[in-house]
């Protein structure tokens, strides 16, 4: 095993028990520290060589082109690609890789490729050359240069760039901000661009964490230096949010000036914590008759950049602000400033004993825009009883059941709440117990449903708003509703426990409403973090926990808790990836082996306490790894289970690659892509015919093989050439040698 001795933590802030990032005094190490014990240094395993004395001088370069499964590889070792030197103001050498890439992309027919790390550069990494090499030195003594650059890359040895044939058009910002102000319109929400100002000591750290101190281009050119933040520049952000709702503590997503903040902004990025930053915010109905405005919007960028950069400093004062935002409601922007609100102070134990004092800022508009004119009547609720708004305290989990405490509960010593650093389960963190609730279905293109389910002493109200736009981009609306004095919720079922299980009309029902969209209603997902849609609100069912209660009250209540303003957001779209016999072909294109797992519930069919359909596993991994089905599969389609796979791809590429860095990494060449059959039918005919029990094939290079999942563990059914083949020899093949699953589109 290699360890390194590396400077412990506890030096960073010298010999003191209170410490903070703003009185730093590195040196003298903390005398009582529980790492080190006081001597200043701590044994650390080597991440360079992965603890085997040898670091792997090889860099494998893959370009995969996703639509056609053609590969094509580069083995970069020493000697084989020939140095380049950087600009005259830096005598540096590097290795230029970036023309291999553009080879490699060639041969494969791809346009544009992106590397599935994410922040690499399409460029490939960046291989700088120690200062001893010169071109003059004998071969052998550059050859060991070169292999000490290449070495430094050792932890991310293989670098995997997805291509696509055609390349996406390029983003027009002033349309694309046009876009996202017409889709705000849609979903009553705000759409804010937030510049704030940085912090010097933030700015130094985010340059060293991002390597820019000191970094170069791809082709050796220092990083210019007007990118690079000064104390008086600002981030920009873009996202969603719910009105009424407080400024941030923190923005998610950084960009250097409006037009990267728009381009580089998605929209599912621009919802991403929708939830998180509305929780608090005050609820309120859809405001009857509300349309959205009738006109696209016109945006000067330019113009609407100078305003933001303005309002962050004070006018009377002149003095710099803490940022500013432009809010988009109501079919135009309000502008306002930043202004500090507080600060207040965080405490936590760092691993050496010593206590982190950590400074937050409090952020607060300086001016509030008028309320929306969607809003209609605010939504009745009560305080939660549950959680304590000034400190942590929860209600502690020995009351489950009985409502007892214990006296002995090792949480709250009888005291019913103990501190928690998690939400509350009752109200979800919003400390508010709400009993209407939104429900807003989107497409996030040209559809928007708003649903207002209201309940009451005098009966229930269920309202629905469709809006849409036409050809010509403008809104047209469609209202509808339904009451009455009370729902009728039949009993369906019962709870192991003796709880009753109720079921909704249809008009309560989201699974019914995927339709509208053109999707299945497997395909819904929540808007805010893409989670699957809770099962009960998908089939309409609610459980009861206290006699006498109301079905439809406690069903509207679950849907509401924890929700930004009673509002909960539904995306009603398939994923947009590749087919799933690609994502095969891919995967074997890469000499990995690729494992598909289903299991059919079909006898759950009519129990809705118990889940329904099918759940789908797809994984990548080594050809020569163990061979183990997820248990259970737990997305609801195969393009979720794809676009899963694909989202950490990294990772497999990371874990393919050899541990011993004397054996060498594969360099895959697939220049004619295999052809992968649609294993969706036969592996649904499979399914059903272990309905209960995951089934999987199991693909490599030439063969496929059949598992089943049983108490006993997995066991192998068959193995052929193809999921076909393997199939039929089951005899699952109707007479004409395919499946006859029918009606699973």
């Amino acid at each position: 095993m290699s360890f390194i001795l590396v400077r412990c933590r506890c030096t960073y802030y010298g010999n003191k028990m209170l410490v903070s990032d703003d009185d730093r005094a590195p040196g003298e190490p903390y005398h009582n520290c529980l790492e080190c014990d006081g001597v200043g240094t701590v044994g650390r395993p080597c991440h360079d060589c992965r603890q085997t004395g040898r670091r792997r001088a090889q860099l494998v370069l893959t370009v995969a082109n996703l639509d056609t499964g053609a590969v094509a590889s580069a083995n970069v070792v020493p000697g084989v690609v020939e140095p380049a030197r950087g600009p005259e103001d830096d005598p540096g050498w590097y290795l230029p890789v970036a023309p291999l890439l553009r080879d490699l992309a060639a041969r494969v027919g791809a346009t544009s490729w992106t590397d599935v790390n994410g922040s690499g550069s399409p460029d490939g990494p960046l291989v700088m050359l120690p200062k001893q090499w010169r071109p003059d030195l004998p071969a052998s003594d550059r050859k060991v240069l070169e292999a000490d650059a290449i070495a430094r890359r050792s932890n991310d040895p293989w670098r995997l760039y997805l291509g696509r044939t055609a390349s996406e058009p390029p983003r027009d910002p002033a349309a694309e901000l046009a876009r996202l102000c017409r889709l705000a319109d849609l979903l009553c929400l705000d759409l804010v661009i937030e510049a704030r100002r940085v912090e010097a000591r933030r700015v130094e750290a985010r340059r060293v964490e991002a390597g820019t101190v000191g970094a170069r281009r791809v082709d050796g050119r220092p990083v210019d230096a007007g990118r690079i933040r000064t104390v008086d520049d600002l981030t920009w952000h873009l996202r969603y949010e719910v009105a009424g709702g407080p400024v941030p503590t923190e923005a998610r997503c950084h960009a250097d000036d409006l037009t990267a903040a728009i381009t580089g902004t998605s929209d599912l990025d621009a919802c991403y914590g929708l939830e998180e930053r509305g929780r608090t915010a005050p609820a309120h109905h859809l405001a009857s008759g509300y349309r959205p405005p009738a006109e696209p919007p016109d945006i000067d960028l330019d113009q609407l950049e100078r305003r933001i950069i303005a309002d962050c400093v004070d006018v009377s004062t002149g003095t710099p602000t803490a940022g500013a935002q432009a809010i988009w409601r109501d079919g135009r922007w309000w502008h306002t400033s930043l202004q500090v609100a507080d600060t207040t102070e965080i405490l936590s134990e760092s691993p050496t004993g010593q206590i982190h004092q950590r400074s937050r800022i409090i952020v607060e508009r300086g001016w509030q825009p008028p309320a929306p004119s969607w809003q209609g009547r605010p939504v009745p609720y009560v305080e939660c009883p549950d959680c304590d708004p000034t400190s942590r305290l929860r209600r502690c989990h020995c009351l489950l059941g009985t409502g007892v405490a214990e006296p002995d509960c090792p949480r709250c010593a009888g005291a019913g709440r103990a501190p928690s650093p998690f939400r509350c389960d009752t109200c979800g963190g919003s400390r508010r117990l709400y009993r209407d609730v939104s429900i807003i279905l989107t497409d996030l293109s040209s559809r928007v449903v708003h649903l207002n389910w209201r309940v009451d002493e005098a009966g229930w109200l269920a309202s629905g708003l469709t809006l849409q736009l036409d050809d010509s981009k403008r809104p047209v609306g469609e209202h509808a509703w339904q009451l009455g004095d009370r729902v009728l919720a039949p009993h369906v079922a019962t709870h192991p426990g003796g709880k009753p299980l109720h079921q909704l009309p249809a008009q309560f029902r989201l699974g019914k409403r995927a339709g509208d969209f053109g999707v299945r209603p497997d395909d819904l997902t929540e808007l805010d973090g893409g989670g699957d849609l809770d099962h009960s609100l998908r089939h309409g069912t609610v459980t009861l926990h206290r006699a006498g209660d109301d079905p439809l009250t406690e069903y509207v209540s679950n849907a509401a808790r924890g929700r930004p303003a009673a509002r909960l957001f539904v995306l009603a779209r398939r994923p947009d990836v590749p087919p799933l016999a690609h994502l095969i072909r891919l995967a074997l294109g890469l000499r990995l082996a690729a494992t598909v797992t289903i299991v059919d519930h079909v006898r759950n069919a009519g129990d809705l306490r118990l889940i329904q359909g099918e759940r789908w596993d797809v994984s990548i991994g080594p050809p020569s790894g163990v061979i183990t089905p997820a248990d259970p599969p737990t997305r609801s389609t195969p393009e979720a289970a794809t676009a899963f796979c694909l989202d950490y791809l990294e990772l497999v590429i990371a874990g393919s690659v050899p541990d011993d860095p004397i054996e060498p990494i594969p360099v895959p060449q697939c220049p004619t892509p295999m052809i992968v059959d649609d294993p969706v039918p036969l592996l649904r005919r499979l399914a059903r015919h272990h309905a209960g029990q995951p089934v999987a094939a199991h693909y490599t290079g030439d063969t496929c093989q059949l598992l089943l999942r049983d108490r006993d563990g997995v066991r192998p059914l068959a193995t052929a050439a193809t999921l076909a083949a393997a199939v039929g020899a089951l005899g699952l093949l109707s007479r004409h040698g395919e499946s006859d699953e029918r009606g699973k589109g």
